[in-house]
Parts: C-alpha cells; structure tokens; sequence
C-alpha cells in the first residue's frame, strides 16, 4: 500500500502532512470502533490493544489542523476479526517506527509525527505479542483464521480508502 499511497513521502512535506494525520485519525477511529469491545478479549490472548487516536488528534492540534469527520465502523463481530484489524494497526506501527526513523535521519521537522513510534524499543515485542494471540487464539477455537484474515482485509481496505490519495488523470 505504501508505494501506492506515498505516505512517507506526503509526511515529509509539511504541507501534506496535516492532510495524512488526518486520513490517518480516521482510519484509526474506525479501528478503535472494531477493536475496542473485543479489549477484554485480546488482553486475555496477551496483548493489551492501545488506540492510538489521541496522539493523533494531539498530532492535529500540535499543527492547528481540524480533526475528519468520523468514519461509521460497527465493531468487529468475532473476535478473529478484531485480531485482524490489531494486525494491521500494530503493523503500520513497524512501518511508522521505519518511516520516522528515515526522516530523522534525513533532518525532517518532526512537528506532528510523534505519533509515528509510539511503542519505541517495545514495537518489536508488540507484534511478537499479537502473533503469539493471534496463534493463542486459533489454537484454543476462541478465533478462525478465516476471521482473521476477514478482519485484516477490511482493515487494509479502509485504509487504503482513506490513505491512497485519489488521481486525476490528465
């Protein structure tokens, strides 16, 4: 999706960037609103869900933009498809930790882009941790791997609704 969407490339320049923290809020609103009442649940499978929609409404205020409107997502029906939704949540955590660690290193302005390695050090473990739930689950029957996979798809999907900026062609 990255190279479609161009994400890094549009948080690098700061007159985009408010325009992707925003899509990006929205997307993680809807993810919060499929996951959160599965919580009790995934913190039982040994990972305890984080939404990340505070840092990034903090993001939008830090560089005076206005937060979307919100995107209508009913909760994850079983519990396999809020693991696949946490599956693509905690892995665009990898690549945010990736993204912001280029961007340093090329002597990006950081204003707004806290939200990219929320977990620092601790990433790597996170996913571990969600693999090992994700494994945990299916193999007690509490979660399908077909829901899993339901849920990862309609997570990338929305993303890449929100987040692939639309083309004009000429």
């Amino acid at each position: 999706m990255e190279a479609e969407a161009g994400l890094e490339a549009r948080l690098r320049d700061p007159l985009l960037r408010p325009v992707v923290v925003a899509d990006l809020l929205a997307f993680h609103r809807a993810a919060e609103a499929a996951v959160s009442p599965w919580a009790d649940a995934v913190a039982a499978e040994g990972l305890t869900p984080a939404p990340q929609t505070r840092a990034l409404q903090a993001a939008l205020s830090d560089m005076r933009a206005d937060a979307p409107d919100p995107v209508t997502r009913a909760p994850a029906p079983t519990l396999g498809e809020a693991l696949g939704w946490l599956y693509v949540v905690e892995g665009s955590m990898l690549g945010g930790r990736v993204m912001q660690k280029a961007m340093i290193r090329d002597g990006i302005d950081q204003q707004g882009l806290g939200f990219l390695d929320p977990w620092g050090d601790e990433t790597g473990s996170r996913w571990r941790a969600l693999i090992s739930a994700m494994e945990s689950a299916c193999a007690s029957g509490r979660a399908a791997g077909a829901d899993i996979v339901k849920g990862g798809v309609d997570a990338f999907s929305l993303a890449h609704k929100l987040l692939t900026p639309v083309r004009t062609t000429a």
